[in-house]
């Protein structure tokens, strides 16, 4: 350091049995000492002593484990992830409180002075026994004012600032204008050099820290072996993890990812690049659901250049990724809703003929004709054929919405109690959770009560005989209202569920359902401005959530139901 550039023969130094910076191991002497203060022979030393045939004056007291010692100290899990990361957990740690675990020293060189005063005090001593005393008594003072009481307050002062009991700007207070005093004025440039080192490196750290702490996206600072020893709050919120200590040093990114072939291919690439850029993965929060993420990542080096872990910023693109598979479905429904229109104009001609003509016969042939069934079979079935071409034209294109202020809630009764008997016929139990303080929007009444119809009569077809439909409502943090249809019915396959809004798509069996209810419904729900979304585990059950915006249609502020 400077301060030993300036000073070569000034030792001032603080060791310890088995230190965490080996630098700080003990000389034979000072392992001495340290065994002399155990068992007590010194509570204090000082004393003139050669070494490699100088004379050294050594000013020593043993260094004893305190409380707050033990935050670094004890146990290497408790010890700030720095401290681990720069001294690993070698040595210095599982100290015990009031333990003697050290000594610390400083030794002045007495030189050309101390061989005078020898000389001296031999002089005095030829002259008298009183002479000597009386020499002795001023040396002793001497040494005490202009040496020892100087030292002892400077080792003093350097102890409590080590301590840190006293800051570096702390004022050193030696009134000796000789040596000593230029001694401690340097003490005092090195404090100050110090002083500035220490703001710098606190004002470096307190704004990395803010970038860190205030990233939206995730960022995460893993060892070697993946163990994660930093997350931001982004990170704990995407994770949804609530206690950062349970992920610090027991999780890993391993553990994270998806699968372990999955960050296996990460790490390969990793060490191939020495980093990876938007690398496209999923990742499993800690309550089992996955996300969809972009990680960029690069290697943590230390001051040698060797590798001590790495650096990852995380991207959720899980909504990104949802919106985008969105407007491919509402691309592809858009394309079937088009064929749709001009099929259902290319059929509706001829049925409107068949009923006609069919029509025209019942009206005109006898009751009793045994050919009047057969036609009322043909005027049925057209029937029924016409109804489809009516929900295909309403999918494939947006009919009149007449909007009005409209209590979702009251729909979803009047909708419920409409299919009772067909909840009754399969002892099907529905739940009701609407929020009594849910406002009232702008809808067209008629068009949602025929999306609440398809999606209950969905449920009621999904679930076995004494099955259970639970029905929400409730008001989101975005000012949209929510409608939830569950059920624990037999749920979707994976590969049917970006197919579920088709027209004519049904799994069904035949003569159970057209295709047409989830396609009508999604029609309608986007013609309010709406979003409809599935989640479904086959076996377990679907969960159909409606989105629609509070905000007024025209012009009218909504209200609420309570109001």
């Amino acid at each position: 350091s400077e301060f030993e550039k300036r000073f070569p023969d000034f030792k001032y130094r603080r060791v310890a049995i088995n230190p965490m910076n080996p630098e700080n191991s003990p000389t034979n002497f000072e392992l001495r000492l340290i065994n002399d203060f155990k068992t007590g022979r010194y509570k204090e030393f000082q004393d003139v002593i050669t070494m490699e045939g100088r004379k050294y004056y050594v000013h020593a007291k043993p260094v004893v484990v305190e409380q707050e010692c033990l935050a670094c100290h004890g146990n290497p899990r408790d010890a700030p992830s720095e401290i681990l990361r720069i001294y690993g957990t070698r040595g210095g740690f599982y100290r015990q409180l009031n333990e003697i675990i050290g000594v610390e020293s400083i030794t002045i060189p007495l030189g050309d002075t101390f061989s005078q005063i020898k000389g001296l005090v031999f002089s005095i001593f030829i002259t008298g026994i009183v002479g000597v005393v009386f020499l002795f008594a001023s040396l002793n003072y001497y040494i005490n004012v202009l040496a020892v009481r100087p030292i002892k307050t400077m080792s003093r002062f350097f102890r409590s600032v080590v301590e840190g009991k006293e800051p570096l700007k702390a004022p050193l207070i030696v009134k000796s204008k000789d040596e000593i005093g230029e001694l401690a004025l340097s003490f005092k440039q090195m404090m100050e050099y110090l002083k500035n080192y220490q703001d710098q490196l606190r004002a470096s750290e307190r704004k990395y820290r803010r970038i860190f702490e205030g990233s939206k996206d995730t960022i995460i600072i893993a060892d070697c072996d993946g163990l994660i020893q930093d997350i931001n709050p982004s990170g704990l919120e995407m994770l949804k993890c609530n206690d950062k200590k349970r992920l610090l040093n027991s999780v890993s990114l391993n553990d994270l990812f998806r699968s372990h072939e999955e960050y296996v291919n990460f790490i390969k690439k990793m060490q191939q690049q020495g980093y990876v850029k938007e690398y496209e993965t999923k990742l499993r929060a800690t309550d089992g659901a996955e996300i969809d993420v972009l990680i960029t990542a690069n290697f943590r080096t230390d001051e040698e250049g060797k590798v001590c872990g790495y650096e990852a910023i995380i991207k959720d693109i899980t909504t990104w990724k949802r919106f985008q598979e969105q407007l491919k479905e509402a691309d592809r429904l858009a394309s079937i809703g088009e064929m749709a229109a001009g099929l259902a104009h290319e059929i509706n001609n001829p049925l409107g003929i068949i009923m006609g003509y069919t029509g025209i016969l019942l009206k005109e042939i006898d009751h009793k004709d045994p050919r009047k069934a057969d036609l009322e079979i043909i005027y049925k079935n057209a029937e029924a054929c016409k109804k489809i071409v009516e929900d295909l034209l309403k999918f494939s294109r947006k009919t009149e919405t007449k909007p009005q202020k409209t209590d979702i809630n009251l729909l979803i009764k009047d909708v419920i109690d409409f299919l009772s008997y067909r909840f009754e016929e399969k002892e099907v139990k529905v739940y009701r959770e609407l929020d009594p303080g849910l406002p009232e929007i702008m809808v067209d009444a008629e068009k949602m009560r025929q999306v609440f119809i398809n999606m209950l009569l969905n449920a009621y077809q999904a679930v076995d005989e004494g099955g259970i439909i639970w029905i929400r409502t409730y008001l989101n943090g975005t000012n949209r209202v929510i409608i939830e249809l569950e059920d624990n019915g037999c749920g979707i396959l994976p590969e049917h569920r970006n197919r579920i809004f088709e027209p004519f798509f049904t799994t069904k069996e035949p003569g159970e359902g057209t295709g047409l209810g989830l396609s009508v419904s999604y029609g309608i729900i986007k013609e309010h401005g709406g979003e409809i979304i599935v989640n479904s585990t086959p076996g377990e059950g679907t969960i159909f959530i409606i989105e629609l915006p509070v905000e007024e249609v025209n012009g009218e502020t909504p209200e609420s139901v309570n109001s």
